[in-house]
């Protein structure tokens, strides 16, 4: 009888041990996981922060400068816009802003590798970036960016306060020089 006391006594501190090292190991891992969502997040971040006006400026006058009316740059789809063309690597109705796709060639590889330069140039990671202009001079730009879990954009517009639509329910902060931040959630 002593010895299945013992027996079982050892069996139950084994498997409390066991427990106890696959709970560790679980909230290790639940800690590991909830500290890669917080990077996740910071990385994704907006910034609102008064040097990222010229940081904005910059690019969309470089985009305005090549005539690039719309970029868009995602794993699955490559597009630059301008005047004369629209380049697509992709003939996916969401790629792009046109019906009319040209296959990257030359110019157009030229354009995109410019754009892109732009933006890491910029420190700014734009998914799709689009530019109108009026009279020579930029009127409008919105540089939509990954957000996880959100959708966010910068919005110039300089000659009216911007104003997203009521039934998007968008958080707006407005960030100088015509500028503003838009969040909205998914």
């Amino acid at each position: 009888m002593m010895r299945f006391i013992k027996s079982t006594a050892h069996v139950l501190l084994c498997t409390i041990q066991y427990l106890a090292s696959v709970l560790i190991k679980l909230v290790l891992g639940i800690a590991a996981i909830l500290a890669l969502i917080v990077l996740v997040i910071y990385a994704m971040a907006d910034s609102t922060k008064p040097e990222m006006v010229p940081r904005l400026d910059a690019l969309v006058t470089t985009f305005h400068g090549y005539g690039i009316s719309y970029y868009q740059d995602q794993d699955w789809c490559e597009s630059v816009r301008v005047e004369s063309a629209e380049y697509a690597n992709s003939t996916a109705s969401t790629c792009g802003v046109g019906d009319e796709k040209t296959p990257f060639n030359g110019s157009g590889t030229a354009l995109f590798a410019k754009a892109r330069e732009a933006a890491k140039k910029a420190k700014i990671a734009p998914v799709r970036l689009s530019v109108q202009s009026a009279q020579g001079s930029v009127s409008f730009a919105q540089i939509d960016l990954s957000c996880f879990l959100c959708y966010a954009s910068y919005v110039y517009s300089p000659l009216a306060k911007y104003q997203p639509d009521a039934a998007e329910k968008a958080s707006v902060t407005e960030m100088g020089g015509g500028w503003y931040y838009v969040t909205t959630g998914i």
